[in-house]
């Protein structure tokens, strides 16, 4: 490819990025509070809140020996977690933005505007996980210590500006995204678990959009080489990830009231049909990412 040609595709991607990211800014103008939007009547405590073939120990034996009642709280707990898991991840999306916010006003005004929307529709969604945990009285399940510590520290201190950075974003957007989409299909849960699952859907798909551009536009600035020097980092961060989305910690059993929470914990972590969720959940990003040419 001649140099003129590698220029003006460099443009090209640039122009679309700017318009998509144009158009998503607009999508996001009509905010309504996601607080005020959930029919929070409906989270009736007698009434699952996860089918039972999306719960971590759905597929083993030793499920089906579980009461209905440990089914029912188990599912309760597990989407608390999920939620929790939400609120972390926006913590440090929200933490990394606003410190950063002013740098990218100067580098690219127009994603600068969209990513204030983000932060906004974010805010919201850490807002309606804090009320669904106050609302379910189940109390914060999974320390911050268990949390995937390459994760937490390639969200912080990677340059925001490169396409890794995006990378984990979408990542960490991406996955509970395919989850969210299994739970939606439920319509026989209740209204709030519903609402709160679809308005994250929507507001995510724009985030997804604007991660996967920004992909796009700063993967052309690295060599073939750089992209094979980042792949095991971006791995190894999405492996963590996973583990952390897929596997809840032992006390989310304790909290649903099994004994022996650990061993609970052990058994989901073998539970092959749990494991084949992840990794269908996991495909859509694993597969973008490779477009891109970082070979997961």
């Amino acid at each position: 490819m001649n140099f003129a040609r590698h220029i003006s595709m460099k443009a090209q991607v640039q122009t679309h990025h700017d318009a998509l990211v144009t158009r998503l800014g607009a999508h996001s103008s009509h905010y309504r509070d996601p607080v005020q939007s959930i029919p929070w009547e409906s989270l009736d405590p007698d009434t699952p809140w996860l089918p039972d073939e999306l719960l971590s120990l759905y597929g083993i034996s030793e499920f089906a020996d579980l009461s209905s009642e440990d089914r029912l709280r188990l599912s309760q707990c597990e989407f608390v977690s999920f939620c929790e898991l939400g609120l972390w991840l926006e913590a440090l999306f929200i933490q990394r933005l606003g410190s950063n916010s002013l740098n990218e006003l100067y580098h690219d005004p127009i994603s600068y505007h969209y990513q204030l929307h983000e932060l906004r529709e974010e805010v919201g969604h850490s807002l309606m996980f804090l009320e669904l945990q106050r609302r379910s009285q189940i109390p914060f399940m999974t320390p911050l210590g268990e949390r995937p510590p390459l994760a937490r520290l390639f969200a912080r201190f990677a340059p925001q500006r490169s396409a890794a950075f995006w990378a984990t974003i979408l990542i960490g957007e991406n996955v509970p995204d395919r989850m969210n989409r299994l739970i939606f299909a439920h319509k026989t849960l209740p209204a709030a678990v519903l609402a709160i699952t679809q308005l994250h859907m929507r507001e995510e798909a724009r985030h997804m959009a604007f991660a996967r551009t920004t992909i796009k536009t700063r993967s052309q600035h690295l060599r073939p080489w750089q992209k094979r020097a980042v792949a095991p980092l971006l791995r190894e961060v999405m492996r963590q990830f996973l583990r952390t989305c897929f596997f809840p910690s032992a006390q989310v059993y304790a909290a649903a009231g099994l004994s022996h929470p650990q061993l609970w914990a052990r058994r989901a972590r073998r539970n092959p049909h749990r494991i084949a969720l992840m990794n269908t959940c996991a495909a859509p990003s694993r597969d973008f990412l490779r477009n891109q040419g970082f070979l997961l």
